[in-house]
């Protein structure tokens, strides 16, 4: 398969899981400034903009901090949301520093390895449709419905 197809494939999967972790990492903040602040008020915009959504406090301290505050440890959906969470850090991380394995790759599969630890991921359309749905129910249980809708409908 051309090289430049399998790149570019890579390119596509990067911004599309790039770019939907980012909105899902805004909704966690603003999950978790609602929390500290229910009333929108200086305050909250202060906790907001100087605390939570800085480059300090990336996604990895945002579901940190989430995943050890006792009121969302007691909800129903603790558990799958964290899971969520995770799982999406992880295909974020993955996508954005793990390198392209030419060889495995085809037109149907994007293969990215991390050559230090040995792993790989395979991209295509049973991973992405796996993405998706921890999107989906992320935006859903943090009231990103307007966002879902947006995107979705």
């Amino acid at each position: 398969m051309d090289k430049k197809l399998i790149r570019e494939k890579l390119s596509w999967y990067r911004g599309n899981i790039i770019s939907d972790a980012t909105v899902i990492e805004v909704a966690l903040g603003w999950k978790l400034r609602t929390y500290f602040f229910p009333k929108t008020n200086r305050q909250a915009g202060i906790f907001y903009w100087h605390i939570i959504n800085t480059s300090h406090f990336n996604f990895d301290r945002k579901i940190s901090l989430y995943e050890q505050i006792p009121y969302f440890q007691k909800l129903k959906q603790y558990m799958k949301v964290k899971k969520s969470l995770r799982f999406v850090q992880q295909i974020r991380n993955a996508i954005a520093h793990w390198q392209l394995d030419e060889w495995e790759s085809n037109e149907n599969e994007i293969v990215i390895y991390h050559p230090n630890l040995f792993k790989k991921i395979r991209l295509n359309d049973k991973s992405m449709t796996e993405f998706k749905e921890h999107e989906k129910y992320l935006l859903k249980t943090f009231g990103w419905e307007q966002t879902l809708k947006e995107k979705y409908a």
